[in-house]
């Protein structure tokens, strides 16, 4: 009974931490998986579609030089309507395609230095903070190294790890880990431990 009750308890907690993670945006971001993630302007509107010139792209490549997407709403956390010259942080998904549900206004087109014009929910201020530290420029390149040794590995069949690029699948200090894996490790680790405590007292 206690054995199938422990064995619960760590599917849930280890389902549960996985989810976490991957309902963290400013996180998941980083993994690359959006076509780019860009700073831009919007300069023209009509009835349907707003035009949006990109001037800084963080993460992917945008080879237009303005985009034309459907027409959103507001910006997340705040009731701003869109206008013409607002700055903006916005998530392209794939060609003339944005995430309407996570575009940021922004105080100016300076990575550095920005501000998103949202309500500050603990997500909001760390995705301000890795875009104004330069976070999103680093995950590129990250990104960009393991292609390139993966495309090494494919021309010249070496190992990725003999160009020092391979990427860890875990590394024990991330911040993934340490908030959400661990907790859930020392959790089935109690867990665990009343189970054999009930065990011995009843032998």
């Amino acid at each position: 009974m206690f054995k199938k009750l422990f064995i619960t308890i760590l599917l849930c907690l280890i389902l549960t931490a996985a989810n976490a993670y991957a309902g963290d945006i400013p996180e998941s971001l980083m993994s690359g998986s959006q076509q780019a993630l860009f700073i831009g302007k919007l300069s023209d509107q009509d009835s349907e579609t707003y035009t949006i010139i990109p001037l800084t792209v963080m993460m992917g490549n945008i080879s237009q030089k303005e985009l034309k997407v459907q027409k959103f709403g507001k910006y997340y956390g705040s009731n701003d309507t869109p206008k013409t010259g607002d700055f903006l942080v916005a998530v392209l998904m794939e060609d003339s395609k944005i995430d309407d549900l996570w575009i940021f206004k922004a105080t100016s087109g300076d990575y550095k230095t920005l501000k998103l014009m949202s309500e500050k929910y603990c997500m909001v201020e760390r995705y301000q903070n890795y875009i104004n530290e330069g976070k999103y420029f680093e995950a590129q390149k990250k990104i960009t190294a393991k292609e390139t040794a993966q495309e090494m590995e494919a021309k010249h069949g070496l190992p990725v790890g003999q160009e020092g690029t391979q990427t860890p699948l875990l590394n024990l200090n991330t911040p993934s880990f340490i908030l959400l894996v661990l907790p859930a490790l020392l959790a089935a680790l109690a867990v665990y431990a009343l189970y054999t405590f009930i065990n011995k007292k009843r032998k």
